[in-house]
């Protein structure tokens, strides 16, 4: 950025974690609120420049909607991922992957789990 490299987001407590949202459910309200802009690529750069640790979705979401800010996330050392901990595949013949958690690799299996009975619910599993 402007010539410097980024250096994501290094938080390994789960608890405290910047989200950038206009509100936080009860169950995590021991998260902390942060400024969010409109753009799902845009707060994925945030965990890239370390003003986020953590960006969660659990709805459909088109893959080119992320394919940028993903390579710009993980080349700043952050882990993206699906709703379920899975990794992002690209050039499907159907382009869809449901929900994205994109954090800190210290917090990222904390967030799946918190996630999971979520994503299960809205899935069906």
């Amino acid at each position: 950025c402007n010539g410097k490299r980024l250096s994501g987001s290094s938080r390994s407590a789960f608890s405290g974690a910047r989200v950038p949202t206009d509100a936080l459910q009860k169950v995590d309200r021991d998260l902390e609120m942060v400024h969010k802009p409109n753009s799902i690529a845009m707060r994925m750069t945030m965990v890239a420049c370390d003003r986020a640790d953590l960006v969660a979705t659990l709805r459909w979401g088109h893959e080119w909607d992320i394919a940028a800010a993903h390579l710009i996330a993980e080349e700043a050392g952050a882990k993206v991922s699906n709703a379920l901990g899975e990794p992002i595949r690209y050039n499907k013949p159907k382009p869809l992957d449901f929900g994205l958690i994109c954090s800190a690799p210290g917090i990222h299996a904390a967030a799946v789990e918190r996630l999971s009975e979520r994503a299960g619910t809205i899935l069906n599993l």
